[in-house]
């Protein structure tokens, strides 16, 4: 793995608790209401945005970490870790775009007074636009490391220690999509995101390499 691979694969992880956090502030560790999400986007506009610019911006990031992981898979394993990255990339620029678009556009007509039921209306559209393509790539990455574990977990090296963290990862990933059941599972979501972001690290600092044919 290159110098170039295992930075990416690290920036990816590292990012990907940054972006959570940064929103986390803005709404206060809350599940808002959306006419109380306008009101916590617009009073920290710069921050709410500059956490969707970054979200944006790092998924280019995946056009060479994707490659990196697939080529450490074999067969069709390699295909479908290529793919679901690629989905989750773009699925994630959507959700970027999206609420970067409630920030910069919709938060800026919030006033001292009452919030206008149209505008209300409208954020509480492109916020669910935006959620929305965010589970999708939460699924999809979590699709593409459970894949990849699958890939690697009888092997002998490095790989089989990832293989046990992408699994525990997995498990917590998919449990807060029970957040759709019960808000209770949203529990799960900050663990997750660690957990994530941890697998990415590691396989960047402990370069795996490729799978070598006993």
């Amino acid at each position: 793995m290159t110098r170039i691979e295992r930075a990416a694969l690290v920036a990816y992880g590292v990012i990907w608790l940054l972006v959570p956090g940064f929103i986390a502030v803005v709404i206060r560790l809350q599940v808002p209401n959306p006419g109380e999400l306008l009101r916590d986007v617009a009073e920290h506009r710069a921050l709410w945005i500059g956490a969707n610019a970054l979200l944006i911006a790092q998924q280019a990031l995946l056009t060479v970490a994707g490659p990196a992981i697939a080529r450490r898979c074999d067969g069709v394993a390699a295909d479908a870790v290529g793919g679901l990255l690629a989905i989750a990339g773009g699925a994630l620029i959507a959700s970027g775009v999206f609420h970067g678009v409630l920030g910069a556009h919709l938060a800026s007509r919030v006033g001292p007074g009452s919030l206008d039921v149209d505008l209300v209306r409208r954020a509480e559209l492109v916020h669910a636009l935006g959620d929305t393509c965010w589970f999708v790539g939460i699924g999809a990455l979590t699709a593409a490391t459970a894949v990849t574990s699958a890939a690697w977990w009888r092997s002998t090296d490095a790989r089989r220690h990832l293989a046990r963290l992408g699994a525990v990862a997995v498990v917590v990933d998919v449990l807060q999509f029970g957040w759709f059941a019960d808000h209770v599972f949203g529990a799960f979501a900050a663990p997750g995101t660690v957990l994530q972001a941890a697998w990415f690290v590691v396989l960047g600092v402990t370069a795996v390499s490729p799978h070598r044919p006993p």
